[in-house]
């Protein structure tokens, strides 16, 4: 019985370590449509004009995930730009899991 359980924990263990990415870019691709889609489109092209196009300049997705957490809790303001992004996304609820999720989604969805 001692080794029946003890696999048995094994398999739980292999199932929940497998399961996080997929869970991840699920929650991630959630949060992404209700709260950047408005304006980075789904595909992340930029839904309107001014907006970043996430999947042309690619140089994001390759910055560590401590610096990327930083600039969206902040927001992101280029000088003379039109258009700026409001710090959260404009949804000051968003939790460092919550974008950290959104960044998980963003590079396993845009880096192709």
């Amino acid at each position: 019985m001692c080794h029946k359980l003890k696999f048995c924990h094994m398999l739980v263990g292999v199932f929940l370590v497998s399961i996080a990415p997929v869970y991840a870019d699920i929650n991630g691709e959630m949060i992404y449509t209700k709260n950047c889609m408005v304006c980075h489109a789904d595909d992340g092209s930029g839904a309107m004009p001014g907006v970043a196009d996430l999947t042309e300049n690619r140089e994001w997705l390759i910055l560590p995930e401590t610096q990327l957490l930083s600039r969206l809790k902040k927001g992101i303001q280029k000088p003379g730009a039109t258009v700026t992004m409001p710090p959260k996304g404009g949804n000051p609820n968003l939790t460092d899991d919550d974008i950290k999720a959104v960044i998980t989604y963003m590079r396993h969805t845009f880096f192709k």
